[in-house]
């Protein structure tokens, strides 16, 4: 699951978006992470143009090229290499074999501590699907 991750970071999806990227790319923005010239932004910090979709031919796709590895940047550039100390694995992890990922995702009610979604990355540069996560929290809420 490894490199079509990867490979559909830089070349986009023409079927399938996930419009929380471009969301993530603008919080980004907003907290000075580089790159930081992928939207306009207006004085309150909304978007107002998204320059991956003036892209010729693939600015109307889902997702544009390059779009996810913008943010897949942004992520590595500010937050891991500037916390490298504090988010590596020990030494005794290393030699014990751990594998550096992205990691996963866990959704916890904050009221119960009740997990609601579990989500791992199945190799590395993987991210879970916000909008099935979403829709998985909606179907727990909604059952209750």
């Amino acid at each position: 699951a490894t490199l079509p991750a990867v490979i559909g970071g830089y070349i986009g999806n023409p079927f399938f978006g996930q419009p929380w990227i471009e969301d993530a790319i603008a919080v980004g923005q907003r907290k000075d992470r580089w790159p930081n010239t992928a939207l306009d932004l207006d004085a309150s910090g909304e978007i107002k143009v998204n320059k991956f979709k003036e892209l010729p031919y693939v600015g109307s796709w889902e997702r544009r090229p390059l779009e996810l590895a913008t943010l897949r940047l942004q992520n590595m550039v500010d937050i891991s290499i500037k916390n490298w100390k504090e988010l590596a694995p020990t030494e005794d992890a290393l030699k014990a074999g751990v594998l550096t990922q992205l990691g996963g995702l866990l959704v916890i009610d904050s009221n119960t501590e009740e997990e609601l979604f579990r989500w791992r990355d199945p190799g590395i540069c993987a991210v879970a699907n916000f909008e099935d996560v979403l829709k998985n929290i909606d179907f727990i809420e909604n059952s209750k």
